[in-house]
């Protein structure tokens, strides 16, 4: 991974101006935007990453579209010229110029390459001035882009000679300018404008035109390259761009205050304690190196101070630890001296060696690598011997650069001896200084390094801590400009990186990566462990902590004064190394500070475009872009959009990264790490997609963060269950940037730029209203068996455990009842755990089988509440279906699926050590990955619905007559007539009628489900009715159940009409009693009445028996007249022989037949009516004599006509009859009535025992026990005959009744 995608777009700042200079009828050149590199990398090209360890060795190319040229088809070029023209080997290059001057010559260095770097923006002026120090970042060539040409003949000449001319006006310091014609065809003649180059098929992928191209332009570059050549080599020195040491900038003139030593010798100007502090490193870095020349020292008067004792670095330490510095002094007199050693001869031995550096660069970016080599290393050694420290490590770097090119090209090469640590640690044979060769193509082949490559390997490390350590020293009062240090130490961290993976080998295809930018994100596992068994054949490569460290004082800040651009390609080429380290919580750190970047130089570009155009700057959007732009620049973005996904993916802040709308969705967003720093990240994202602008980007990050921010679950009436990390003036902010990210889009003509609604748990439930009313559907099976259901609804005892009354799954699901074409309505329960209101648009029913159609209101979420929404289902097919969620459309947002969540739910965090930190990540989904609700633990709830068939609807017609009520009294009946219409289209079938106070029945017709009453579509029915009154009612409601005519309608309706009424009381009875009649009859019992006149007038009465059946004398009826309020009491004699009637268990029921059978009628003023006997209350006392007992017992005295007399036998005969159902044993008792008597005062002797028990009794079948007693004194004797169930055993349970008889005996 050698670099980040990065494509950075500056809106207004970005685009293309064009500037038209009327230069003899010049073309149009347009001028790149020197403010920042658009393009720092493309993912797509294959050309050197700008990072590289082998940058140095690359041609920069500038590409300047001339004329009217496309953007696409310009971009497109240069996509082209960097993946398919970046590396030309010189081979294929031809040859031009006098071979004796034209050193150069591709011819010369056959097996080297040119590498080009194609950028379409100048570098600026800032990085111009490190040239030549390091010319590879000045374009040397400069291309103008022609899209054909106009005019032909003449003007096309005229017009590419003006374009010329202006190219050379604008760029006089490149050194080659180069006009490039895309051709139509083969037809088109640029022959006769000199220098002009013919593309064809420009468009065309991978077609040779272009490589030719390139290579006709290689031919003429290197002639002028070589003229530059020697141009350099007639200068006497090179001068070396830096700037002040930090610790000079902030320190004045410090002449009055010095110190100065008795000696009289100046100290030598060191770095201030800042740069001291920095200095050291992981790698060993040495201090910074001391001037060792005149030239080099501010006002130095004496030439002992020229090289510093070996002894004196621990008090130059302590100085330079007080950051002493001394300042230059005029009264100093510099003493010059003959020979060699003079400070005259150094500094012309140092401009020869810079010149010969520089010279040497030339050598290794025309391919020439080998003579670079030579150069580098020749002149290097001067630079080290005359103490130029920064040239000799730029020269250590160039060497090495060449070194590691003939290593990739096949090409034998020496390690200098200076260069070799590996010889500086042994004296054997096998490490002399000798050339070491290597034989790469051979290596290529066997696919381990060569024996160079690993000697290369192991010098590395050590040249790379050297090469710093120089780099960090200065030159007099100068040090190297941050920019250059920093990405000196990209490069080689990236280098050190490399070996670290390779367990210290440098490999052929890391060679390869570093030329061709042949990207690889992970590096091959299966390193060749064929390592030779010497350790110092094999380098020892440093650890990544150490590389990291190393990376951290290559971080910018704001102090530094570095442009936008140079800022934010640091920041990238740090990520990109910390990201080859696997060390991705510092390459997170680094990118955020990189977005933080780009966004400010987004809006201060977007400002000054806004301000050019008179605007203001939120308006530019809608005004300068259109569909085109924001295509393109989500097209070019794409390396932007993967940084940001990886940056959110390490913070942990995970996002959704598409729109689903067919099954419903849950997204974890917090799957680690700390929750602030994640949503300090979002807020960082958003703010940077809408400085894009990224109208997607700013959708998905703003979404994102809400999510993340909220409670992300069902949550419940708890307070704490709403928690928000934001507040509720940044939450009203998102949602504003939601909604005009999507109107500007929209005015765009981008329609499907829709955000993600960010609470999956919006639908908190879903509730089919049943319809009410005359619409009200009833199921027929439950209204036939309603007896009995209402009776398995009471409740049982509450003591006892019912183990299946919790378990899930058994409770019984209901089914709502729809009708075919008829609207119901639905409620649908929303949450809204944000404090910002959200406009619902649409709500649709998600079905597993029939659809439902579906329609609502506009409505508005209120904030922080559940609230239920109304929406009108109308289905229009028959069958079954289920509701498994709601597509829902939000304002602005895309529509999407909600599962039902009926019950609060929220994600549980992780326990464990391993799910918590970044290696959780392995564990984890990659970041935006999608699942359902299921998979995560929510269980949606369903909604059964069966859509029946249509089924007819009955109204009420001319109902006025029922407004004023009826005046009745207690016991009169009088007619009602109730209309019915059907309103329908269906047939309609009237099959029962109830009413609520059973005070209605139904004149004429009985209705049933066989003989139900048909109703036709538009026909009216009428109903005639009698109204009892009846005490108490006050109204009553008439419900006709109907259903359609068919016999498959399972389902019915209701037609309720409710009829008033005011009942006055006539004839009352108050009181009832029941007693046995005189003379102990056991076939008919007496009622005693109490009659009252409520009415203001008199009252006739008469009380009658029905039935009359009398075996023994004669029961006639009562009549009278009763007085108002006057109240009378009756006897009526009814009949009611226990013997012959069953035994009921049911009491209510007995005494409703036995009041059945009496009736009492009244008559005032014409009106008449009849006393509801069945609502008369009955004492416990008088129900049991109506009831009777399971055994009738009855007394026969066969000898009781013949009288009785003192001393003779009477025979008592109990005569038992069983009325119940089942059979008992019985206990039969005979009992004297005066229990007080003694056994001397006894008046009865007994033969046998007075208590008998009998084996049980068959139902319905009779037994007669015999009592003989002897009557000892005159007179009336009495005794109890008593008869109950006999108890067997103790455990045994019996009732509790008994049934007594009296015999009396008149004794003589």
């Amino acid at each position: 991974m050698p670099g980040i995608g990065l494509t950075v777009n500056f809106g207004k700042v970005q685009q293309e101006k064009d500037r038209i200079e009327d230069t003899d009828g010049g073309a149009a050149v347009r001028t790149p935007d020197t403010s920042i590199e658009a393009t720092c990398s493309d993912k797509d090209a294959a050309s050197m990453d700008h990072y590289s360890p082998v940058a140095p060795a690359c041609i920069r190319v500038l590409v300047l579209p001339v004329g009217q040229i496309e953007r696409e088809r310009f971009s497109s070029l240069v996509r082209r010229l960097q993946s398919e023209a970046s590396v030309i080997p010189l081979a294929d290059v031809e040859q031009r110029g006098n071979s004796e001057d034209f050193f150069l010559s591709p011819k010369a260095s056959p097996r080297g390459s040119l590498l080009y770097r194609f950028s379409a923006a100048a570098p600026t002026e800032q990085q111009q001035h490190y040239s030549p120090f390091e010319i590879f970042r000045e374009p040397l060539i400069v291309l103008g882009i022609v899209d054909g040409l106009n005019n032909g003949g003449e003007g096309s000449k005229k017009e590419l000679e003006g374009a010329a001319a202006y190219l050379r006006e604008r760029h006089p310091r490149v050194v080659h300018r180069q006009l490039v014609v895309l051709a139509q065809g083969d037809n088109e003649n640029v022959d006769s404008v000199t220098g002009a180059i013919r593309i064809l098929n420009a468009d065309t992928p991978k077609d040779t035109s272009l490589r030719y191209a390139v290579c006709d332009l290689s031919a003429r570059f290197l002639v002028e390259f070589t003229t530059y050549a020697k141009a350099v080599q007639a200068s006497p020195t090179i001068q070396t761009p830096g700037q002040t040491a930090k610790g000079l900038q902030r320190t004045g003139s410090l002449r009055e205050s010095e110190r100065r030593p008795g000696s009289g010798h100046g100290t030598p100007p060191r770095i201030s304690g800042e740069s001291i502090a920095s200095s050291p490193g992981p790698l060993g870095r040495q201090p910074p190196v001391p001037a060792t020349a005149f030239d080099q020292i501010p006002s130095a008067n004496a030439t002992s101070a020229a090289r510093p004792r070996a002894h004196s670095r621990g008090s130059d330490r302590s100085n330079q630890s007080r950051g002493s510095v001394r300042a230059s002094s005029p009264d100093r007199v510099v003493v010059q001296g003959f020979g060699s050693g003079t400070s005259q001869e150094k500094t012309r031995v140092r401009g020869r060696s810079r010149v010969g550096i520089v010279v040497g660069s030339i050598y290794m970016m025309s391919g020439h690598w080998n003579e670079a080599l030579r150069l580098f290393s020749e002149h290097t050694l001067i630079s080290q011997k005359v103490s130029d420290c920064l040239w000799h490590g730029k020269g250590l770097e160039n060497m090495l650069v060449c070194m590691m090119l003939l290593a990739w090209s096949s090409v034998e090469f020496y390690i200098p001896s200076f260069c070799d640590s590996a010889g500086k640690r042994t004296s054997t044979s096998r490490f002399s200084r000798t050339t070491t060769t290597v034989t790469a193509r051979e290596s290529a082949e066997n696919g381990t390094a060569g024996s160079g490559r690993n000697r290369l390997s192991f010098a590395i490390p050590e040249m790379v801590k050297q090469i710093l350590g120089l780099y960090r020293s200065s030159e007099g009062a100068l040090e190297l400009p941050f920019l250059i240090l920093a990405e000196a130490s990209i490069r080689f961290s990236k280098l050190l990186a490399a070996l670290n993976h390779s367990n210290g080998e440098l490999l052929f295809d890391q060679l390869q990566s570093f030329v061709t930018a042949d990207r690889t994100d992970k590096v091959d596992s299966n390193v060749s462990q064929t390592a030779k068994t010497n350790v110092l054949d094999k380098a020892k490569p440093f650890s990544k902590i150490s590389i990291a460290e190393h990376l951290a004082h290559a971080l910018p800040v704001s102090t530094e004064g570095l442009p936008t651009g140079d800022h934010v390609r640091l920041l990238a080429g740090l990520a990109s190394t910390y990201s080859v380290l696997g060390l991705d919580r510092k390459k997170a750190m680094v990118m955020k500070e990189l977005v933080a970047q780009l966004t400010g130089a987004l809006m201060q570009a977007r400002k000054l475009g806004a301000a050019e155009m008179g605007i203001h700057p939120a308006a530019s959007l809608s005004t300068d872009a259109g569909v085109g732009t924001l295509l393109a620049i989500a097209q070019e973005s794409a390396g932007i959009s993967e940084l940001m996904v990886d940056l959110c993916h390490i913070y942990g802040a995970s996002f959704l990264r598409s729109v689903r709308s067919v099954s419903p969705i849950y997204h974890d967003t917090k799957e680690f790490g700390s929750k602030r720093m994640s949503v300090d990240l979002l807020r960082a994202l958003v703010a940077f997609c809408e400085a894009s602008p990224d109208p997607r980007g700013t959708l998905l990050f703003t979404t994102t963060l809400l999510r993340f921010a909220g409670p992300n679950a069902a949550i419940d009436a708890a307070p704490e269950s709403v928690a928000n990390a934001l507040p509720r003036e940044e939450q009203m902010h998102l949602a504003t940037v939601i909604n005009r990210t999507v109107a500007v889009s929209r005015n765009l003509g981008l329609s499907d730029v829709q955000a993600n609604y960010w609470d999956p748990f919006l639908v908190r439930g879903v509730e089919v209203m049943q319809s009410s009313g005359p619409r009200a559907v009833i199921d027929r099976a439950k209204l036939d068996g309603m007896g009995s259901s209402i009776a398995q609804l009471d409740p049982g005892n509450p003591l006892l455990y019912d183990p299946n009354a919790s378990r899930p799954g058994t409770a019984v699901e209901p089914i709502f009842v729809l009708v075919q074409g008829e609207a119901a309505q639905c409620i649908v329960t929303l949450q809204n755990p944000f404090d910002i209101p959200v406009d619902v648009e649409g709500i649709e029913m998600v079905t597993d089988g029939l659809e439902l159609p579906s329609e609502h209101d506009p409505v508005s979420l209120g904030p922080l509440r559940f609230q239920q929404v109304a929406v009108l289902l109308r289905p229009q097919h028959v069958g079954a279906t289920k509701i498994t969620g709601c597509r829902i459309r939000m304002q602005s947002c895309a529509p999407q699926v909600f599962p039902i969540v009926a019950s609060a739910w929220s994600a549980k965090p992780e326990l464990t050590i391993k799910g918590v930190g970044v290696q959780a990540r392995t564990r984890k989904a990659s970041p935006g990955e999608e699942k359902d609700l299921k998979s995560a633990g929510v269980n949606g709830a369903v909604v059964s619905v069966a859509v029946i068939s249509s089924i007819p609807t009955l109204e009420l017609e001319d109902s006025s007559h029922l407004e004023t009520g009826l005046m009745l009294l207690e016991g009169e009946s009088r007619s009602l007539t109730l209309r019915l219409r059907n309103t329908s289209a269906v047939d309609a079938s009237i099959f029962d009628m109830v009413d609520t106070a059973d005070v209605l029945t139904l004149v004429g017709a009985r209705l049933s489900a066989e003989s139900s009453i048909i109703v036709r579509p538009g026909d009216c029915r009428a109903f005639e009715f009698q109204v009892q009154g009846k005490a108490g009612t006050e109204a009553t409601v008439a419900n006709f159940y109907y259903a359609a005519n068919s016999e498959s309608m399972k389902y019915a309706r209701l037609v309720s009409v409710p009829v008033v009424m005011t009942v006055n009381a006539a004839l009352q009875v108050p009181l009832v009693e029941i007693v046995r009649p005189q003379g102990h009859r056991t076939d008919a019992v007496e009622l005693l009445l109490d009659l009252r006149n409520a009415w203001p007038k008199f009252v006739s009465f008469k009380c009658a028996v029905k039935a009359v059946d009398m075996s023994a004398g004669e029961i006639v009826s009562q009549e009278g007249a009763l007085a108002p309020g006057e109240v009378r009491r009756i006897h009526q004699v009814m009949p009611h022989d226990l013997a012959s009637s069953q035994y009921e268990n049911d009491a209510q029921q007995v005494c409703r037949q036995f009041l059945d059978r009496l009736q009492l009628e009244w008559h005032v003023d014409g009106r008449s009516g009849v006393v509801d006997v069945q609502s008369l209350t009955l004492s416990p006392e008088s129900v049991e004599l109506v009831r009777g007992h399971p055994i009738h017992v009855s007394v026969a005295r066969p000898d009781a006509e013949a009288g009785i007399k003192v001393g003779s036998f009477v025979s008592i005969q109990a005569k038992l009859s069983n009325r119940a159902s089942r059979g008992m044993p019985l206990s039969v008792q005979l009992v004297p009535r005066n229990p007080q008597l003694t056994d001397d005062d006894k008046n009865i002797a007994v033969a046998g025992s007075l208590q008998r028990l009998l084996p049980p009794l068959a139902p319905k079948a009779r037994a007669t026990v015999e009592f003989v007693v002897c009557p000892l004194l005159s007179g009336t004797t009495e005794m109890d005959l008593i008869v109950r169930p006999a108890r067997l055993s103790r455990s045994e349970t019996i009732d509790g009744w008994q049934s007594t008889q009296i015999v009396s005996l008149a004794v003589k």
